[in-house]
């Protein structure tokens, strides 16, 4: 069971400000109707390490050419290793994991040091047929990080150089391994920055930004990850080298950066991407609000918005995610404590009619040029006062980004305890915002009694929702519970017009709806790129076009 529990835990070090305490325990377990001395959960084991642990299934003629071509040190048959780069974070991986219910692992991992390394790696396995499933932080939430028996796993972390930065035009050229601290870190010396900010930043690769279009917390600001690419260079599923030059706009035809943008992989490996970049922020408020309802927080927002005002970073949170927020960051202290300040302001809230169970909070941080910044916070406020909002100023603000990067750390201790817990996120326009988060609501808040809602990324036109759910495991039926909840989302975004994905991407968790979201005339799109990009079919196997 330790390899599998190694590998389904979050990150490389422990929280400093998100606990999972006993009294927090107490407290959901009793919001999901459970006993509330529920303790750890023995799950049943389907297959032991051993099942696993085995000596790669290739034959000998591909692996003396493989280790013609790379280092030893290029080159792992370790079994945890092959395990770890094998699988993702979504909730039926780590649930998989706990159930050792696995049927295979990557028969090896092999790590490129440069371009050059993947275009053999990739013409090697054409010539044998060997699938490959690429590998950047292994953060998906969508199965995009997936094993087939006899495939390899190319994991790019080694890729991890900044090539160029150049602070006149503001833009860089980096290789696609490198994660969110070390780019920022060295960015920073330059008085630069991507203003991408995912909440798997710590662990994640530019690499996986790009393949799944992924969203930072900022993007309200900076915009999501295909609006900073300015040029690609990847390997496709054939072997040879496509270089899309960087340009700050072109017209010559489709543009082939938001045809790898996206790709997930599928029709070639990503190996440098040219990125816009920004100055560093002259100056950064913040402002917290709470209103009465979620409505009348998005009507706000809105009006901000379509009048011109950017905030880089907007999260609006529903009653219910709001409310046990504020008991979370209660019962996370030993022993439980809330301040003097916020007991007050609450008790002052109620007298104006900010129920609790009610309100809803919304957080927002303005930065880039210190006059623009006083503009749109002075707007912000504005707005929102018009809404019936009230201003909390930054002391939320700021206690949410001292923990923003550590709420994933609560998922194992959760899951431990017998609780599904997943995430699922769309985007809408502004006409349907309401009705979807109420149709979502309404299908399941009766199997999900702790459902959560947020908004997080906005645009003129309309907005991304997040739902998180919550509900009580079905012993031995784990699996097919969470199979049902999701078709039962992705089915009701559908309904109302929405995205199966935001910034997460589809992976194998939602191609099936792949052909819906985007027809048959779509479909067969997709299928002739893949047919052209990667004729064998050898890369990323399952997503989009694939069983």
């Amino acid at each position: 069971m330790e390899p599998f529990l190694a590998v389904a835990k979050w990150g490389e070090s422990e929280p400093t400000h998100v606990k999972f305490t006993d009294n927090l325990k107490k407290f959901l377990l009793k919001q999901l109707h459970m006993d509330t001395m529920t303790g750890i959960k023995d799950y049943p084991q389907k297959y032991s390490w051993s099942d696993l642990a085995l000596e790669p299934n290739l034959s000998n003629e591909f692996l003396a050419e493989l280790q013609n071509l790379l280092t030893p040190s290029q080159i792992s048959k370790d079994p945890l290793v092959r395990l770890k780069n094998s699988v993702g974070k979504s909730y039926l991986e780590l649930i998989r994991l706990r159930l050792a219910d696995l049927s295979s692992i990557v028969e090896l991992v092999v790590y490129p040091k440069s371009h050059e390394d993947v275009v053999k790696i990739v013409q090697l396995s054409n010539k044998h047929s060997i699938p490959i499933s690429t590998v950047g932080g292994g953060t998906s939430m969508t199965l995009g990080v997936q094993a087939l028996k006899g495939s390899i796993a190319v994991n790019l972390s080694r890729l991890n150089k900044i090539l160029t930065i150049n602070t006149d035009s503001l833009h860089i050229t980096v290789e696609t391994g490198i994660f969110g601290p070390e780019l920022e870190r060295k960015l920073s010396q330059n008085k630069v920055t991507l203003g991408h900010f995912p909440q798997s930043w710590e662990y994640s690769t530019v690499g996986g930004w790009v393949a799944t279009r992924g969203a930072g917390q900022n993007s309200t600001l900076y915009g999501k990850i295909e609006d900073m690419v300015m040029g690609i260079k990847v390997v496709v599923g054939s072997g040879e080298t496509l270089v899309i030059k960087k340009a700050p706009a072109r017209a010559t035809g489709p543009d082939l950066n938001q045809l790898f943008t996206g790709s997930e992989g599928t029709f070639g490996i990503i190996t440098e991407v040219t990125l816009r970049i920004w100055k560093i922020p002259q100056s950064r408020k913040m402002s917290g609000f709470f209103f009465r309802s979620f409505k009348d927080g998005l009507e706000a927002i809105k009006q901000l918005l379509q009048e011109g005002y950017n905030p880089a970073i907007i999260r609006l949170y529903d009653h219910e995610e709001t409310y046990h927020s504020e008991k979370a960051s209660v019962l996370m202290k030993e022993p439980p404590k809330d301040s003097f300040i916020m007991r007050s302001v609450y008790k002052y809230l109620k007298l104006r009619g900010y129920i609790e169970k009610k309100r809803c909070l919304t957080l927002m941080v303005f930065e880039g040029n210190s006059d623009l910044v006083d503009l749109t916070r002075k707007k912000a406020i504005e707005y929102a006062k018009n809404q019936g909002g009230f201003h909390l100023r930054s002391i939320p603000v700021k206690s949410w980004i001292k923990s923003r990067y550590e709420s994933p750390y609560l998922r194992d201790p959760i899951i431990d305890h017998g609780i599904l817990v997943e995430t699922f996120e769309t985007s809408t326009t502004w006409e349907n915002v309401m009705p979807l988060y109420n149709g979502v609501r309404n299908i399941l808040k009766e199997e999900c009694p702790v459902l959560w809602s947020h908004a997080s990324h906005f645009y003129r036109n309309g907005a991304n929702l997040y739902f998180h759910t919550f509900a009580p495991q079905e012993e031995g039926n784990e699996i097919e519970q969470y199979l049902r909840i999701r078709k039962k989302i992705i089915d009701t975004f559908l309904k109302h017009y929405s995205t199966i994905s935001h910034h997460h991407g589809i992976g194998r968790a939602f191609s099936p709806w792949l052909p819906q979201a985007i027809g048959i005339e779509g479909m067969k799109i997709i299928k002739a790129i893949k047919k052209a990009s990667d004729p064998k079919g050898i890369l990323n196997k399952g997503i989009f076009t694939e069983k």
